[in-house]
Order: C-alpha cells, then sequence, then structure tokens
C-alpha cells in the first residue's frame, strides 16, 4: 500500500500565524475514533440479535466478517510500526505490549498516535519552535493517511457483508412484518434496518471520503516529487500542489453523495442475487473480486499481491482512487463493468423473484443508485476537483474566454478600418 512519509514533508504550512494541527483536525480525530468504536459495537450488537433470533449461520458470519478484517488491519498496522522504527527501534517493553494487547483494534492506536503527533507540533508552534513543530505535524500525518487507509479496507471487508446479509433478509420479509416486536427481545428487522442505514450514511460513505481527504495531497506530491529538484522555487511547488490537493466542503460534499449512491446500488445488488441465488452469490463475486485484484496489481506499480487482493474487496462495493493518472479510464472502465454486472443480476431478480413486495424497487435503486452516483462523480471531476486547471468545467470556461477575448480583438481591429471607410 502506499507510503507518504517519502513526499509528505511538503505538505506542512511554515506560516507563523496558526498552528499546523488545527482544532478542526483534531476534531476529525476524535469524531473518527467514535465512529469506529460506535461501528464495532453495532457489529457486535448485530451479531447478538442474530444468535437470539436463532440464526446461527448468520451470527458467524457476522462475527467471522468482524474478526478477519480487524485482524488484517492489525498485522498491516504493525508492520508498517516495525518498518518505521528500523532504524530507531523502541525499547521500552510497555510499547510491544501495548501493540499486541490492543492487535485486533489497531486503528485506535493509530488514531491515538495521530492525535499525538498533532498535538506536539501544536506545543511545539506554542513554544515557537517551528523546525520541530514541522517534524512532529509530518508524523500527524503519515499517520492520519495510514489510518485512513486501514479503515477503508475494514469498512468493506467488514461492513459492507453485513449489510449484503441483512439487507438481504429485509427484503425477504414484507415490511408489514416489521413492527412485529417480540417483548422483551430486540427485533432482528429493526435491528437490521438501523444497522443497513446506519452504515450506509455514516460508517462506509464518510470512511472513502476520510479516506479520499487526506490522501489527495500525499498523491499529487508523490506524483511531482521527483520534479521538485527540477524546480528552483521549492516554496511556489509546495503552494501550487497543496491548494491542488485540498479538497474544499463542496468537493467532499460531491464525493459523498457519490459514493453513497453509487456504494447503495452495490449492496442493493449482491442483495438481491442473494434472496433468488444464495448458492450461486460466490460466482460474481470471486469472478469481480478476482478481476479487480489483478487490475489494481498490474496497475499500480507499489501494490503486493497481498494488498491488490485488500483492495480487490474494496473495488466490489465502490471505486476508490489507489493511485493517480489514467482517472477517466479507470472510471469508464470499472462502470462498464458494474453495469453489465447489474443487468445480468437484474434479469435474475426479476424471473426468480417476480411476486416480491420489493420488485420494482429493487432493480430501480440498483440502477437508480449507479446513474446517480455517476452524476456526482462527473459533478466532481467536473467542478469541484482540488486541480483547478484540470477539471473539465474550468477547462470548457477557459477555452470559451479565450474565443470570447479573441473574437472581441477581431472585432476591434476591424472597427477602425471601417470608420475610416468613406
Amino acid at each position: 500500500m502506499m507510503r507518504t512519509s517519502d513526499s509528505v514533508e511538503s505538505l506542512v504550512h511554515d506560516g507563523k500565524s496558526a498552528p499546523s494541527f488545527s482544532i478542526r483536525l483534531e476534531l476529525v480525530i476524535w469524531c473518527s475514533i467514535i465512529f469506529y468504536v460506535a461501528d464495532l459495537c453495532l457489529d457486535l450488537w448485530v451479531c447478538a440479535a442474530h444468535f437470539e433470533a436463532l440464526r446461527p449461520q448468520s451470527a458467524w458470519f457476522i462475527f467471522f466478517c468482524i474478526l478477519l478484517p480487524n485482524l488484517y488491519a492489525g498485522y498491516k498496522s504493525l508492520q508498517w510500526y516495525l518498518r518505521a522504527h528500523e532504524l530507531f527501534p523502541i525499547r521500552r517493553p510497555s510499547v510491544w505490549i501495548v501493540r499486541i494487547l490492543f492487535f485486533p483494534i489497531s486503528p485506535i492506536l493509530r488514531y491515538l498516535d495521530a492525535w499525538r503527533y498533532g498535538r506536539r507540533a501544536r506545543q511545539h508552534w506554542r513554544n515557537h519552535n517551528l523546525p520541530q513543530e514541522r517534524k512532529s505535524f509530518e508524523k500527524y500525518l503519515v499517520e492520519n493517511a495510514e489510518v485512513a487507509l486501514l479503515r477503508l479496507v475494514i469498512i468493506f471487508l467488514e461492513d459492507a457483508p453485513i449489510v449484503v446479509l441483512n439487507l438481504a433478509q429485509l427484503l425477504q420479509t414484507p415490511p408489514v412484518q416489521w413492527t412485529k416486536i417480540s417483548e422483551g427481545k430486540a427485533d432482528p428487522e429493526i435491528v437490521r434496518l438501523g444497522s443497513v442505514l446506519a452504515k450506509l450514511l455514516c460508517t462506509m460513505t464518510l470512511g472513502v471520503v476520510h479516506y479520499m481527504s487526506c490522501n489527495k495531497l500525499a498523491w499529487h506530491l508523490a506524483n511531482t516529487h521527483n520534479k521538485k529538484s527540477q524546480d528552483s522555487d521549492v516554496h511556489s511547488t509546495k503552494d501550487e500542489w497543496e491548494s491542488k490537493g485540498r479538497l474544499s466542503w463542496a468537493a467532499e460534499l460531491a464525493i459523498y453523495c457519490w459514493q453513497l449512491l453509487a456504494i447503495t446500488s452495490r449492496v442493493v445488488a449482491y442483495a438481491l442475487f442473494w434472496v433468488v441465488h444464495f448458492s450461486l452469490l460466490w460466482v460474481p463475486i470471486l469472478i469481480r473480486w478476482t478481476i479487480h485484484t489483478l487490475w489494481i496489481y498490474f496497475d499500480v506499480a507499489e501494490m503486493s499481491l497481498i494488498n491488490s487482493v485488500a483492495f480487490g474487496g474494496v473495488y466490489l462495493f465502490s471505486f476508490v482512487t489507489t493511485s493517480p493518472g489514467r482517472q477517466i479510464l479507470r472510471i469508464t472502465l470499472y462502470y462498464v463493468i458494474t453495469f453489465g454486472e447489474h443487468i445480468i443480476i437484474a434479469i435474475f431478480w426479476h424471473y426468480g423473484a417476480p411476486d416480491n413486495y420489493f420488485h420494482n424497487y429493487g432493480i430501480g435503486v440498483m440502477f437508480g443508485g449507479t446513474a446517480g452516483g455517476v452524476l456526482f462523480l462527473t459533478l466532481y471531476y467536473s467542478c469541484c476537483h482540488p486541480d483547478q486547471d484540470s477539471i473539465w468545467a474550468r477547462q470548457k470556461w477557459a477555452e470559451a474566454q479565450k474565443r470570447l477575448r479573441e473574437f472581441t480583438e477581431r472585432r476591434e481591429q476591424r472597427s477602425p478600418n471601417q470608420t475610416e471607410t468613406p
């Protein structure tokens, strides 16, 4: 997976008017911790509700969906931690004991490390020690980018299968039965509905937005890291790429709507297929997972096979950029595959469950969500992308302004000739 420590140093502000680690960045860290803990508790609650509803197979499926992605994230986190301290190993046994004890919930440690480096940077700023502030803020940026990547993998390998399972069971239950709550027990239908809505609206969608926001600057800088030595004005290069990498509120809103609609359509697609052909669900998932794994492995030079497999699982539900350049080609290929798969699933759903209450709604959400996601995707790349010089709308506007200037200049050149003519 992409490391940001080599190029992240240029992200740090040189100004003295405000600390680099702002209150907004600190609030993002604490909100991320709260969302992570709340999401983990919600998954455990859903798992317990399935046990109470005498659905042991679903409950164990949810349990392993919780366990395995978090173990993978803990493994990657510990691997990165060891790599970061190869030259200067930590000799305190307590640090390693904590890392091992909290191995399954390693993102919390990463968030706390990022917060600690950020607070340290702010303290150095208050003491007017700008070089040390710069170093601490660099460490904060590295930790924040890495934990965002870990959370992205956990979200789509843990939350997405759980959402598909609960949504499929909702589709099999008529809405009139949702309100039949057994006294003294958590109603499975209410638990499922709440879990699906919470994960789609908050955990999964916001996880993608956070990941793209954290890594946008790093990707821009990594793409031009080798070019910086040829630039005589280092500060102008830093300011240029800093302005291109920062996501505005409009950009984050466009990404949120894009991912919310796209992820919803993908979850609904697999839930529909689950209802009509559960025994064959592994076929489209395995085929598409393999396609995306090979695609990422050969397309991204620095991506290992294990990490390509993890990101292949992410691509089952959402498109996220894994490297700069050729984004339009990647997006087009991704959505061609997606629409083709949706057409096949719609055919199976139409003939497999013709009397289902959600027959038309399911197909409408599947195709409508994908189309709506493409709409907001186009809005993001045409109007809200941080690289203001390359977005489609700005390019068209610049071309229109150029033509208008040329037309005005031609008219001005003709006007004197026309006045001199008797």
